[in-house]
This record gives structure tokens, C-alpha cells and sequence, in this order.
């Protein structure tokens, strides 16, 4: 198919946090133009669309696809291919009611709230099943729509196994069994839909082969080229 416009929505990973291009605000809307999604657009005389913030979390990049969708004034006759790059599991955001803003929780935030949340209900269990959740309602609401799509994962735990990080005993009672199917489920439907990069996450992808990143551990110029490359030469989308 021959896309009119790619839209690229994730955290800085997306935006292009440190590259020499990239907007100083990161709350703007706007991203560098030489990440490996922008690439991608040039590529195929795509117009191209960045709705990355940095920080942000995966319940709010479900939210940034669900809305763009129901801009009906805005895709409704375009042919758009949706690139999504979901962030680490360990981020929640959530929404303050009272300032109609998305508010993510993070491990390295300094604040009562968030070492609360981290000390209390953060758990790798948990978050493994939300995300997945998440990717899962967004894989299927862009199928129902008929809207092409490219995802990618930063966190590689997608696709490990509960034993990987509970305890014995709790893998082989009643609840861990039941815990183990219903994530293998989640995970039947979700894996054959995100792209990895030789089986690695874009970040870990970029280390292998000694891209520089900057001091912010964000991968550069180099990496985001050959990310392109390699999207272009393994997603039939793009042939």
C-alpha cells in the first residue's frame, strides 16, 4: 500500500531525545526527523506525524492511538501506517481528573507518591499482564479500524514467562497455574504483532553493535539510520 502519512507514537526512544535535530521541549508534539520511524516516511514520501512525549508510559501511548483513531476528520480517507514503540512496563500513568492531564509514575521520579506506588503495588507480575492487556486492546481496535500498524517494545520482559520472576511455589499452585495461562494467552495474541531487532529491543539492538548513544543513554544518529534500514528490509508492510 502506498501510505500518504506515518504517525510515530511512544516516549523519547520515539521522539529522538539527543539527536541533533530534536525539539528542546519534549511536551511539544513534535520529534526529530531523523529517528528510524521519520526514515521510514522519508522513504516512502510519507508526511510524518510525531506524537511522542519523553517519560510517557503505555496506558498513555493506548490513549495518543485511541484518540488519533477517532479523528475521523483526520485518517478517515488517508491511508496512514501507525508505527507505536510501547516503553518499559514498569511506567503507570494515570489521569488527573481535576488538570485533564496524564500523570506517569516512574522508579527514578523523586517524589511521596511514586516511591509509594513502587514500595506498595508495583510488581512485575502485575505490570507484565496491564501491558500486555494494553498492547492487546490497541492491536485490536487498529485491526478493527483497517489501520496498518509497525510496533516495537523497549521492555523486553513482553515475552518471558511467569516462572521467570515468581517463585516456585507460586508457579506450581492453583493461582500461579491460572496466572501462567492467562499470560500466555495475552502473549499468543500479542508477540506475532512486535517487531524486535534480532530478537532484541531497539535499545539492547543498538548496544550489540556499539552505536553510540548519547549521555542520556538515548541511541544517536547511526543507530536510529540502521534501525530504519533494518525495519525496511524485514517488514513486508513496507515491500
Amino acid at each position: 500500500m502506498s501510505y500518504k502519512r506515518v504517525t510515530a507514537i511512544g516516549d523519547s526512544f520515539t521522539r529522538g531525545d539527543e539527536l541533533a535535530d530534536c525539539p528542546d521541549y519534549p511536551s511539544d508534539g513534535k520529534g526529530s526527523h531523523m529517528t528510524w520511524p521519520a526514515l521510514i516516511a522519508k522513504s516512502i514520501n510519507a508526511e510524518y506525524k510525531c506524537m511522542a512525549v519523553g517519560g510517557k508510559g503505555n496506558q498513555w501511548t493506548s490513549w495518543v492511538v485511541a484518540k488519533k483513531i477517532c479523528d475521523a476528520h483526520e485518517y478517515g480517507n488517508t491511508p496512514s501506517l501507525f508505527i507505536i514503540n510501547w516503553s518499559w512496563f514498569e511506567r503507570f500513568d494515570y489521569v488527573n481528573i481535576d488538570d485533564d492531564l496524564w500523570v506517569t509514575t516512574h522508579p527514578r521520579h523523586d517524589n511521596k507518591l511514586d516511591h509509594y506506588f513502587y514500595r506498595n503495588l508495583d510488581s512485575d507480575l502485575w505490570n507484565l499482564f496491564r501491558n500486555l492487556q494494553q498492547i492487546h486492546s490497541t492491536i485490536s481496535l487498529l485491526k478493527q479500524h483497517n489501520i496498518d500498524f509497525i510496533m516495537t517494545c523497549l521492555d523486553p520482559t513482553y515475552n518471558t514467562n511467569v516462572k521467570d520472576f515468581c517463585s516456585d511455589s507460586f508457579v506450581q499452585d492453583i493461582r500461579g497455574q491460572a496466572w501462567t495461562k492467562v499470560i500466555a494467552q495475552l502473549q499468543e495474541q500479542v508477540l506475532p504483532y512486535i517487531i524486535a531487532f534480532n530478537e532484541m529491543s531497539f535499545l539492547d539492538w543498538a548496544n550489540h553493535h556499539n552505536y553510540q548513544l548519547g549521555p542520556n543513554g538515548h541511541p544517536l544518529e547511526e543507530a536510529h539510520a540502521a534501525a530504519a534500514e533494518y525495519v525496511r528490509r524485514t517488514v513486508p508492510l513496507l515491500h
